[in-house]
């Protein structure tokens, strides 16, 4: 049951996600493309900052198909690590701008990471982003995202475009 499990969720994320060379494409033309200027305006209302936290805000650009697209947040800390697998304990959760009807994020953490145990016999330490728990979010040009995260880590993000949808056969 559980490699079945891996199997779907590989088929699926193979399904969703856009391929390097494509994204890098895409990223560029979407770079291009101008900035809705309602985004710009409509980050008024938003937190400016609070006490031992960054503000990231991220302002998309136009794409004409808001609904193809989702943005995965990404928030962790560059860090010198073995050749073990690490993870950020931490979570970004979902905040109501109250009275405005939009929301922003925030990123807590203690800091704590895990791991795998490997040996690293003879293996260099390297220099890697550790992330904590992505969050996918809605792309909306018309909005700024606007998320903290505490001094100390960063802010990351990747866009995700749907492909066409495909006919289910019938068994």
């Amino acid at each position: 049951m559980k490699s079945l499990a891996i199997v779907m969720l590989s088929i699926l994320s193979t399904a969703c996600a856009v391929h390097p060379t494509q994204a890098q494409t895409e990223s560029k033309t979407l770079a291009a493309s101008s900035i809705n200027p309602e985004s710009i305006k409509n980050l008024a209302p938003f937190p400016k900052s609070q006490a031992g936290f960054q503000r990231y805000v991220i302002h998309l650009p136009e794409n004409g198909n808001d609904e193809a697209y989702q943005v995965e947040l990404i928030a962790g800390k560059t860090e010198t690590v073995d050749c073990n697998q690490h993870r950020l304990a931490g979570n970004i959760a979902e905040k109501d701008l109250a009275g405005w009807g939009y929301s922003y994020y925030e990123f807590t953490t203690q800091g704590q990471m895990a791991s795998t145990i490997m040996a690293c016999p003879n293996r260099p330490k390297s220099e890697k982003f550790i992330t904590g728990a992505t969050k996918l979010v809605r792309y909306n040009n018309r909005l700024p995202i606007v998320v903290f995260v505490p001094n100390g880590y960063e802010l990351k993000y990747r866009l995700w475009r749907a492909q066409d949808i495909q006919a289910a056969p019938i068994n």
